[in-house]
């Protein structure tokens, strides 16, 4: 597959990674800081991501087609920004460095 093909395949699952975080379907497990639960998107499922791991347990992870796919990309989406949060607090009025 050409390499925009699979850019457009990927930014395609990014971008429903940022719904799903954005619609608050991705919740951290109590003293697991590396595994999340997420929601499907039509919400009838859910799916359990394991960072440390590597690992979904979606039917597009566990087939082997799809990786990564969006569940693991809101999870990490979800861990950036946490992390970009805390840096703000840390230094009130001062801008972030990525």
């Amino acid at each position: 597959m050409p390499l925009k093909e699979r850019m457009f395949g990927f930014l395609g699952k990014l971008e429903k990674a940022l719904t799903l975080v954005d619609a608050g379907k991705v919740h951290p497990v109590l003293g697991k800081p590396q595994v999340f639960v997420v929601e499907s998107q039509e919400g009838r499922g859910h799916y359990l991501v394991d960072l440390e791991a590597e690992s979904c347990t979606c039917p597009a992870w566990t087939s082997g087609k799809t990786r990564p796919c969006k569940h693991l990309l809101a999870a990490v989406v979800h861990l950036w920004r946490e992390g970009q949060g805390r840096r703000e607090e840390a230094r009130p009025g001062e801008r972030p460095v990525a």
